[in-house]
């Protein structure tokens, strides 16, 4: 066996990319192994040569809010829709955000008997165009139609940085690529961590750009995982292994991922096996959690605690296992699912801050039905002054709006059943019941995320508990996908100290398991009374 200088191993890699002159890499980088390090290194090379002006793009809102932390305001951190959308919006004046644009204008082309459709079509471009609006859906496709058109309107910056970009669908990688035309840019992902192919993404981009016969773009890696002990690497890899990732057909790029000892070793001592708990009662999954960190937390400093399934199998069992850790006693436990307790209409709202900025329009109007009868127009304009006020105002003009109007409005943006009495009693009961349960310290002071495994990317915990662990579940079917494959790793990779795989009482364990070796494994079976 090889042995490696780790410290001087890494430092060699991260040297390598800073003082690299090209003027677009692909970065390929496991979890846990420095990318937002290596970051703020690129973006504090480029301020000691004088230069000020850096973006920062990720995927989707809360890895922009951790990337943003991690940069610490050293680069201007937005999501790609974002971007895109503070883009159009500068290039198009007058022109609005409105979410749902795409559903809108798809009710309005069926209305005219348009029933087949794209977005940038000459049907689509037309009401796009009649609304002066972008959504959520176009909104990318538009900005890269501006920079494709006039390649001047591209925007400049002294450094561009790209993040997760194995999620990123085939208009926003070709975005980026525009982006690349003008601007020095460093692109970041891991093809192992493509979650969202439900969605258009596809790891494709990442591995073309990363090939070598694509001269545009030179590739580095990053391989020291400064977050994960060595039996979840090697836990990794098995994954990698049994379900042949590393198929020559699958053009998936060969990377060596490696436990950073310097950091990992008292972790990986404390911490040397997978830990199995089979047959466990959905009742008891929470109880089983607590009991398991009572006992860690008597050996090792834990802080942080994450609780995730499979988000659409467990969606019913993470939420039961998030209010029975609350009732438990812990204090911090927050389920990623939690709706609000008034459920707004968010179309409505979107109608009234349109309106409120122009009375006459038309999107406005349009999102709330192009009523005729001016009482009911009379109370919408009156709504939409009332929410401006609500949300621009000072406590000192809150004071001032009328209850009465304060009352339509809630009328007309609420949605729920549930009387403000029922709500107002049931939050009594749990605050009453919570506040006054006994669990000891520093356990009841353990921040717990609950969260499916796709809310959990970005995340890191001293402790993950994976539930659901189950044949049917996930996987789903006999036949795992590559995609199922990615969210395992995903989801093993959060920990950085120990997993737990809880498999549910008259469940098969998930075939996951099989790639744990038996030495690195250790299996807990519930035993109930018959």
């Amino acid at each position: 066996m090889v042995m490696i200088d780790h410290k001087t191993e890494r430092n060699n890699e991260v040297n390598t990319i800073k003082n690299s002159v090209h003027p677009r890499k692909v970065i390929v980088a496991g979890p846990g192994t420095g990318k937002s390090y290596l970051f703020s290194e690129l973006i504090k090379k480029k301020r000691a040569e004088g230069k000020a002006n850096f973006l920062a793009i990720t995927f989707i809102g809360k890895l922009g809010d951790t990337l943003a932390d991690d940069l610490c305001g050293l680069a201007e951190t937005m999501t790609m829709h974002g971007f895109a959308r503070s883009f159009v919006l500068s290039q198009c004046r007058g022109w609005n955000y409105y979410p749902r644009i795409y559903e809108l204008i798809e009710k309005d082309l069926k209305t005219e008997g348009v029933t087949k459709f794209e977005i940038g079509d000459e049907n689509y471009e037309r009401k796009t165009k009649h609304y002066q609006a972008v959504g959520d859906a176009d909104v990318v496709h538009y900005a890269a139609k501006i920079c494709k058109e006039d390649p001047n309107k591209i925007p400049v910056y002294d450094l561009i940085l790209v993040d997760e970009y194995q999620d990123f669908n085939a208009v926003e990688s070709e975005l980026v690529d525009l982006l690349a035309q003008k601007n020095e840019i460093v692109i970041v992902g891991d093809d192992d961590q493509a979650l969202y192919g439900f969605k258009g993404s596809s790891p494709s981009f990442i591995r073309e750009k990363y090939d070598p016969s694509n001269k545009h773009f030179e590739s580095h890696t990053l391989r020291f995982c400064s977050r994960c002990t060595e039996v979840i690497i090697k836990y990794s890899h098995g994954l990698v292994s049994k379900f042949n990732l590393n198929d020559p057909a699958k053009k998936r790029i060969q990377k060596d991922y490696i436990c950073y000892v310097p950091d990992k070793s008292d972790d990986s001592t404390a911490n040397p096996k997978i830990h199995l708990i089979k047959d466990c009662p959905v009742g008891m999954i929470a109880y089983k959690i607590r009991s398991e960190l009572e006992e860690i937390v008597e050996n090792q400093k834990i802080k942080e605690v994450l609780v995730i399934g499979e988000g659409r199998s467990c969606e019913a069992l993470l939420k039961t296992v998030a209010s029975q850790l609350k009732n438990y006693g812990f204090k911090n436990v927050g389920y990623r699912g939690d709706g609000e307790i008034l459920n707004i209409r968010n179309e409505v709202t979107n109608a009234y801050k349109l309106i409120a900025k122009d009375e006459s329009s038309t999107l406005g109007w349009r999102i709330l039905g192009n009523p005729t009868e001016e009482s009911v127009k009379k109370k919408h304009i009156s709504n939409s002054k009332t929410l401006s006020a609500a949300m621009n105002g000072t406590p000192k003009k809150l004071q001032e709006i009328k209850d009465q109007a304060i009352s339509d409005l809630e009328t007309d943006i609420e949605s729920g059943t549930v009387s403000d009495k029922e709500v107002r009693k049931s939050l009594l009961f749990q605050q009453l019941k919570r506040s006054n349960l006994y669990l000891a310290r520093p356990l009841c002071n353990l921040d717990i995320t609950v969260c499916n495994i796709l809310n959990s990317k970005g995340l890191g915990a001293d402790v993950v508990f994976l539930v659901g662990f189950d044949q049917g579940r996930f996987p789903t079917k006999k036949a795992v996908t590559d995609s199922e494959v990615y969210q395992m790793l995903v989801a093993i990779t959060r920990a950085k100290k120990r997993i737990y795989l809880i498999n549910t009482i008259g469940k098969k364990v998930s075939e996951f398991a099989d790639s744990i070796g038996a030495g690195d494994l250790e299996v807990e079976e519930i035993k109930t009374k018959q």
